[in-house]
């Protein structure tokens, strides 16, 4: 039990009571629907079991410009986490199935999920109860609009439409398509021409994907992911490979731990590449 006062304003009073439920057979999950936003917009997952404060989290943040996902149970929560990667979570203590520090234990313990930030919103007062794993923020119930909003601006999980991708590739026909491409679908391209410039890129700006040629002078795109990959900020952002060039095995084990996926340049045009953007950026048109 407990209450929460502030002068002039008012207080609140909680108790949390245990929850037994009665033994189901365990369903799967239903699929995962598309999170709904404007194209661009960064995804925030919502997991909560109260249907009214559901609704006001999906509410409140696509009202602010955000894509919003939602599940009602911790399961079904880890679904959604395993299935493709979210730009922030929300996450509520008390479900009905599993404790939410059991759900957070499991999305820290791996996954395209790991690092993201999330917000804990519940009635639990008591910090301590996920303090064993990172959160980014803490709000307790009732979470005012402006509060989880500012949190999610100190995240830098901002609904401007400015998610940035950046296009490494030396030939200045396919950065120009890119570069129309991507801004029409409300990304932020940042085009390189060459690799070195692209690993500087890479360590300014807060990337939502890669998009990457392997053929270039000087260092190739071999090289290049490498060394993205021994970056804080480049160790789990999403990379595409995009080339011409005709993969040997060696060449696709050598690039199997360390991009999300590789697309033949002249086959399809761009459409495979957003394809795979698609399933590994948030920002998808819906």
């Amino acid at each position: 039990m407990g209450i929460r006062s502030t002068p002039g304003k008012g207080s609140v009073f909680f108790a949390v009571l245990p929850r037994v439920a009665r033994a189901m057979p365990e369903a799967a999950p239903a699929p995962a629907p598309l999170a709904v936003g404007p194209p661009g917009a960064p995804t925030i997952l919502v997991i909560e079991d109260e249907a009214t404060d559901r609704a006001w989290l999906q509410q409140t943040l696509s009202a602010a410009g955000y894509a919003v996902a939602v599940a009602a149970t911790g399961a079904e929560g880890l679904a959604r986490c395993r299935e493709r990667p979210f730009d922030a979570i929300t996450l509520d203590l008390l479900l009905p199935d599993m404790n939410g520090s059991e759900v957070l234990e499991a999305i820290r313990a791996g996954g395209p999920n790991r690092d993201v930030p999330v917000i804990v919103a519940t009635v639990v007062a008591e910090r301590a109860a996920v303090r064993s794993f990172p959160v980014h923020d803490f709000l307790p119930k009732p979470v005012q609009a402006e509060t989880l909003l500012a949190s999610l601006t100190r995240a830098g999980i901002t609904p401007d439409g400015s998610r940035k991708i950046l296009v490494v590739d030396d030939d200045p026909h396919a950065l120009k398509l890119m570069q129309t491409t991507l801004a029409q679908l409300g990304f932020q391209p940042i085009c390189t021409a060459d690799a070195e410039s692209g690993l500087r890129a890479a360590a300014q700006e807060r990337l939502a994907a890669v998009v990457l040629d392997l053929l270039m002078p000087g260092m190739d795109g071999f090289t290049f992911l490498e060394r993205l990959r021994r970056t804080a900020t480049g160790r789990r952002t999403p990379v595409i490979v995009w080339t011409v060039k005709d993969l040997s095995a060696d060449e696709r084990r050598r690039l199997k731990g360390s991009a999300q996926a590789v697309v033949q340049k002249g086959q399809g045009g761009t459409a495979a590449l957003l394809a795979q953007l698609q399933t590994y950026v948030s920002a998808a048109r819906e």
